[in-house]
């Protein structure tokens, strides 16, 4: 059980009343409590405020949490897979501590990360790709719609940037399994109080920012290298977390060097052949796009991503969850060297109040490499792995929190035609089918030389078995020598 960080279970807070601790992560925590007026329980989330903020930084963080509320309310309310806020405000502990929160729909069920961890515990297989498209189809249908949400000025590019199998819940309402997506990049919350109050969450490598390791994208852990975050990082997400659905366990694992060496190595990507998971080549295909290194790679958003998913298994287009503006097919302009930038010098000019504002309508493709950390404000009403801040680079102050890039220029370009994508190795299962063949063969030519040569010694005084001038010893080295070029034949052919 997790410990009541605030000091706030027992007490009615508004009108909730708070029941207990349900679990805490890195920047909340998240309290049962009863809803007095609605007769019904509900999640608290009591986001972790570092420091004290004074009067008017706190308003103006107030007025930024409001700002990202209203947006999770009209995500929530067009797109179902969202979890529904209720209420958002802010508590005053008896030791004076600030805690904004929000009071989501109460859910029960489990985490994706729960259900898959159970059924190894249970002996039972992973989920089978059917399975797996089943049950992810409204979690990318829903990203897709985000990604392109329509707002009053225009569509609105609304990113995760944390998608995992922690923040995928099974829920069970009124005896239906309905999916729900957690914490929509509940992190910039965390980014915006601190600026707020004059403080940078950094460690040693100077970049403030925050995601869970093992799900990071390539962009994550090196965006001077890659560019920012966007539509393309939630596709790295979802794709790992289908490739752990398949495989039954956490892919990418180890410390944070070791999760950072998988995440950025070209020669082998965490695809589900590459993970023991055997699927049609044009579905492997699929995958080593959506987890391409270079954001460039990869499919634009997460519904270009789940169209090619669809398509490769020979399934009916899935549909959207609202009606989504056409996607815009102007070839993007090239992407230049990259140019150093002084630490004191901001990617693009500061707004008000010195926050750094979102890149414009017309940005190029060259101002996609600089790095980003605007995500979205979003619930979390049941217990998620907590999120670690990292420090690998240099990053600029985050966006406000109310600001809202245009979809226009975060168009992505089809992969380079400069480069040719590396070759993954191959994995355990993959070994096993190509060889199983030629092993036999030349099994069995072994033991048939070993029968014949026991048969002459024992039963035909040395004389080799055979028919005429044909001998039995002929057959097994035919057999060898097949599987040997059998053997050479696929290894030579792979494309792995």
């Amino acid at each position: 059980m997790a410990d009541d960080v605030f000091g706030i279970v027992g007490t009615t807070q508004g009108a909730f009343k708070v029941e207990r601790v349900v679990a805490e992560g890195g920047f909340g925590v998240v309290y049962r409590a009863h809803h007095e007026a609605f007769r019904a329980p509900v999640a608290l989330k009591c986001l972790k405020i570092p420091g004290a903020l004074p009067g008017p930084q706190r308003a103006q963080f107030l007025e930024k949490f409001r700002e990202e509320a209203e947006l999770l309310f009209r995500l929530s309310a067009a797109i179902p897979a969202v979890v529904r806020p209720l209420h958002h405000d802010v508590i005053s502990t008896a030791s004076g501590v600030f805690v904004p929160f929000i009071a989501l729909e109460w859910l029960e069920g489990s985490t994706l990360a729960s259900h898959i961890a159970s059924r190894a515990a249970r002996g039972q297989p992973p989920l089978s790709p059917g399975e797996a498209i089943r049950l992810l189809t409204p979690v990318a249908r829903a990203l897709e719609a985000a990604h392109r949400f329509p707002g009053p000025g225009g569509p609105q590019c609304v990113v995760h940037r944390d998608l995992k199998p922690a923040n995928i819940f099974l829920a069970e309402i009124h005896g239906a399994e309905v999916v729900k997506i957690l914490d929509f990049g509940i992190a910039s919350a965390r980014d915006a109080a601190t600026l707020t109050a004059g403080q940078t969450a950094t460690t040693s490598g100077g970049l403030a920012t925050a995601f869970t390791p093992a799900y990071g994208a390539p962009e994550q852990w090196a965006p001077k290298r890659f560019g920012k975050t966007g539509p393309w990082t939630d596709v790295w997400g979802l794709a790992i977390t289908v490739v752990e659905a398949l495989a039954g366990r956490e892919i990418i694992a180890g410390d944070h060097v070791a999760m950072m060496g998988t995440a950025l190595d070209e020669r082998r990507r965490p695809t589900p052949g590459n993970e023991g998971v055997l699927l049609p080549e044009a579905l492997e295909d699929v995958f080593r796009r959506a987890l391409a290194v270079d954001p460039r790679d990869r499919f634009r958003d997460a519904g270009a991503f789940w169209d090619e998913v669809e398509r490769a298994l020979g399934l009916p287009r899935s549909a959207p969850p609202i009606a989504l503006p056409a996607r815009s097919h102007a070839p993007p302009a090239a992407r230049g060297p990259a140019t150093p930038r002084a630490a004191s010098q901001p990617p693009w000019p500061a707004g008000p109040g010195g926050l750094a504002r979102t890149a414009p309508a017309d940005a190029s493709m060259r101002e996609l490499d600089l790095p980003e950390r605007a995500g979205r404000l979003a619930p979390h009403s049941l217990p998620t792995e907590p999120l670690v801040p990292l420090a690998l680079d240099w990053s600029p102050p985050a966006p406000a929190l109310g600001a809202r890039p245009s979809c226009a220029p975060l168009r992505m370009p089809p992969p380079r035609a400069d480069r040719a994508p590396a070759r993954p190795s191959l994995g355990a299962a993959e070994l096993v089918s190509m060889f199983a063949l030629p092993v036999r063969l030349a099994g069995a030519g072994v033991l048939i030389t070993v029968l014949d040569q026991g048969a002459a010694s024992l039963l035909l005084d040395g004389q080799r078995f055979g028919i005429g001038p044909f001998r039995l010893l002929y057959v097994a080295v035919g057999l060898v020598v097949l599987g040997i070029v059998i053997a050479v034949y696929r290894l030579f052919t792979s494309d792995r």
